[in-house]
C-alpha cells in the first residue's frame, strides 16, 4: 500500500511491503518482520520498533551471540560507521 502526505498519531504502523512518501509519525509503534518498505521524505518523533518474524529471530540470535552491548555496537556500525567498518552495497 501507498501512503502520501499522512499523519500517523499513536497508532501501530505496519511497514512490511508498504511505501511511505512525506509522512510524518508522532509517537507510533513501527511493526517490522523484514519484509519490502520504501520511505522517503518522512519525519518522525517518539517511536519504537516491534519486530516479527524471522527478522525478530534474527535479531533474538544477535542478542544471544552478542549481548546487549554487541547489539549496540552492532546497531551503531550501522547508524553511525566508522571509516571501513560497515559497507552496503549499492545498486
Amino acid at each position: 500500500m501507498e501512503y502520501t502526505n499522512q499523519h500517523f498519531e499513536g497508532v501501530t504502523v505496519a511497514l512490511d511491503g508498504n511505501t511511505y512518501r512525506n509522512c510524518s509519525f508522532l509517537n507510533v509503534v513501527f511493526q517490522y518482520s523484514g519484509g519490502p518498505l520504501e520511505m522517503s521524505d518522512c519525519g518522525m518523533d517518539r517511536f519504537s520498533f516491534q519486530f516479527g518474524g524471522d527478522l525478530a529471530q534474527g535479531l533474538f540470535t544477535l542478542y544471544q551471540l552478542f549481548g546487549t552491548e554487541g547489539m549496540l555496537s552492532i546497531l551503531r556500525g550501522f547508524t553511525d560507521p566508522k571509516p571501513g567498518e560497515v559497507t552496503l552495497p549499492i545498486g
